[in-house]
């Protein structure tokens, strides 16, 4: 499949643990994938967005419960609503897209 982008996204799942502690392990790593924000303003840095749109390759997981670490953007994302998987013309599966926001340690900002 063809990379739709140069970023790498870790899925960082979150466990409930003891005592109603969470704990966060990497489940997985998304090499070709593409995360954007949804609109900037000049001379405020990428990373102060608070949305972002994600393109990813076939498979990624769709679950809104997992945080994400992503290449060159510091802070991590949280899936907003879901992700869906885009078919071409022939109805094959080309990619994952959904919207992304960022993520403040249990709650994500909206």
């Amino acid at each position: 499949m063809e990379e739709l982008g140069s970023q790498t996204v870790r899925v960082v799942v979150r466990q409930l643990g003891k005592r109603g502690v969470h704990t966060e392990v990497t489940a997985a790593e998304y090499p070709g994938c593409s995360v954007q924000p949804i609109s900037s303003t000049e001379g405020v840095p990428l990373e102060r967005s608070e949305q972002w749109t994600i393109f990813a390759p076939v498979g990624f997981p769709e679950s809104t419960e997992n945080v994400l670490a992503v290449d060159g953007i510091g802070d991590r994302l949280h899936v907003d609503g879901d992700l869906q998987t885009w078919f071409d013309e022939d109805g094959i599966a080309d990619h994952v897209w959904g919207t992304l926001t960022k993520w403040n340690g249990g709650v994500a900002n909206g």
